[in-house]
């Protein structure tokens, strides 16, 4: 039996490794690379299934990085298009919208509101077509967010969001911000 599971292992290991090399080409190759459907060897449809997680994390993690990075910096439309998909379905303060517009129109209101606004990533997990991400949020009330006219106040708030992605791009988000914080900062409501 060891005969059989070790070929797995090693093949599990040269393509996670040819991943990491290649990078998207590979990933996608990793989704119809391997036997045949009529193999019937079951640590081969581990290995293939574990391959295609790992694979497609590994990727997905990478284009999230460079999302972060790049576009939550500058809210850009033209790197919007590179990183979200034109459908992006987005779910946040108990609301469903869609599309890259209607984000891009978030984006930029919370930039008006805190022209200094930054994101840093402090967690960043990936598994399959979804990655997490644990974010601070910080920036100075500058202009109307949340019905509130601005402050002046700095704040500072804990965020998370889980990103679904396909074709190497964002077609959804869950995101959870710490409003009540925000809006106890901002002096909006009393804190506790």
């Amino acid at each position: 039996m060891r005969r059989h599971i070790k070929p797995a292992v090693v093949l599990t290991t040269l393509a996670a490794l040819t991943l990491s090399a290649f990078g998207t080409g590979a990933a996608d190759a990793a989704g119809t690379a391997g036997g045949t459907a009529d193999s019937g060897s079951t640590s081969r449809a581990a290995a293939d299934s574990f391959l295609w997680n790992h694979g497609t994390a590994r990727v997905n993690k990478r284009i999230m990085e460079r999302f972060t990075s790049e576009f939550l910096r500058t809210g850009d439309p033209a790197l919007a298009r590179k990183f979200i998909s034109p459908d992006i379905v987005m779910h946040f303060g108990g609301r469903t919208q869609q599309g890259r517009d209607t984000y891009l129109g978030i984006v930029a209101a919370n930039m008006k509101a805190f022209p200094d606004l930054r994101w840093t990533v402090e967690d960043m997990r990936a598994e399959g077509d979804t990655v997490a991400i644990r974010y601070t949020m910080t920036g100075t009330h500058m202009g109307p967010f949340a019905g509130v006219e601005a402050t002046g106040r700095a704040i500072r708030a804990e965020s998370m969001a889980f990103y679904r992605l396909a074709h190497g791009k964002i077609v959804e988000e869950r995101a959870q911000l710490d409003m009540l914080s925000i809006l106890q900062q901002m002096g909006a409501i009393p804190a506790a």
